[in-house]
């Protein structure tokens, strides 16, 4: 079923025996219209074996059409690929999972995804009835939850009559799991991930598998939030951390935008120093980092140049002085909070939010979830 071919050190081996590579393409924000498509090709043909996506992103289509190609063209095979795709919020019941699961490979025009995680643990926004799936073909969309949108499925972002997002509580992440190892089993995942969980909620779910283990953790770590500690705990437990936004996310949607951001990471001098010694870009240095520290990444770029440069990479190490460099940046900033959405008794974050933190209505446009 696989062939990647990876040189040593720019994979790992995951506890389930499954090869995972250390840098990946990753597609959140990244637009249609050939965009999307154009850098999966131009990551595939820099070396680039691993392509990040979810059903919410809106481009799988795209992604998948470009992938085709390349097969159709003899410049890679499907076993040299790694694709990792996400189960959106409000498709959690195991009926529903299944149905997320079938269009992001007919959407993506494959036989099979090797990574599928839970976007979220909260399952919010969901239809009330928890009967109906979203899908994601032409947008996220913001829309009331009794609407099916016009080709078909309920909208990624539903809402109540008052304008909050929904939450389905009668459904919970362990039971979509127990889904998502009968996937699993049927040939149609290769290994079982999770993005946005804390540390509590990683623990319970590797206590609840039955026979398929937790294999990935998709989190934001960067160099102004690095997660030190959370990233240890998942090392010691035999979990592979993915990065996320690991370059701190400067294209991030304007919601995520506050006045007491630090300025972004390309922008802070200290790491420029590290790079100037290198000779490397500042986001060539944070992506070695990131891998000297056992993290994968899933850095996003359209731009052909970016895109190779990210992997130009391993041609080099950090010392002990830029590792203390890259340590003294860490400003416990996390960005994606999404406290729209805490109203859920699943929500991850509530540590973040103040103790008479009030959920806030739902934007009416949206591009959330890395």
């Amino acid at each position: 079923m696989t062939d990647l071919k990876l040189p040593e050190g720019q994979y790992v081996v995951l506890k389930d025996g499954v090869k995972y590579p250390m840098l990946g393409l990753g597609t959140w924000k990244s637009p249609n219209e050939g965009v999307t498509g154009a850098a999966v090709k131009a990551a595939i043909r820099a070396g680039y074996r691993m392509i990040d996506t979810a059903n919410d992103y809106g481009n799988e289509v795209e992604i998948g059409q470009a992938i085709k190609e390349l097969i159709d063209a003899g410049e890679i095979t499907r076993g040299e690929l790694f694709i990792q795709s996400k189960l959106w919020n409000s498709n959690h019941r195991p009926e529903l999972a299944w149905i997320d699961l079938t269009k992001t490979l007919e959407d993506m025009q494959l036989d099979y995804i090797d990574c599928f995680l839970i976007h979220w643990p909260q399952a919010s926004p969901a239809h009330p009835t928890g009967a109906k799936a979203s899908f994601c073909r032409s947008g996220q969309g913001v829309g009331h939850y009794n609407e099916e949108r016009p080709e078909g499925g309920m909208y990624m972002f539903p809402l109540d009559d008052d304008g909050f997002y929904t939450n389905d509580m009668e459904s919970h992440y362990i039971e979509t799991l127990h889904c998502l190892e009968d996937m699993k089993e049927k040939g149609k995942i290769r290994t079982i991930g999770i993005s946005n969980f804390n540390r509590m909620q990683v623990t319970e779910c590797m206590a609840a598998m039955k026979k398929h283990p937790v294999t990935v953790v998709q989190n934001e770590i960067h160099p102004y939030f690095q997660q030190k500690d959370f990233v240890d705990f998942c090392k010691h437990h035999e979990l592979q951390v993915q990065a996320f936004s690991p370059l701190g996310s400067g294209d991030r949607p304007a919601a995520f935008v506050r006045d007491t951001d630090p300025p972004g990471v390309f922008a802070n001098e200290a790491l420029q120093g590290v790079a100037k010694k290198h000779n490397k870009s500042v986001a060539q240095v944070v992506l070695r980092w990131h891998n000297s520290r056992g993290v994968s990444v899933v850095p996003k770029s359209a731009t052909p140049s970016r895109i190779a440069q990210n992997n130009e990479v391993w041609d080099f190490e950090l010392d002990a002085s830029d590792k203390e460099v890259l340590a003294a940046a860490n400003v416990g900033w996390q960005y994606l909070i999404w406290s729209e959405t805490a109203g859920h008794p699943d929500y991850p974050f509530k540590d973040c939010l103040p103790y008479n933190h009030v959920v806030p209505k739902a934007p009416m446009s949206t591009s959330v979830a890395a």
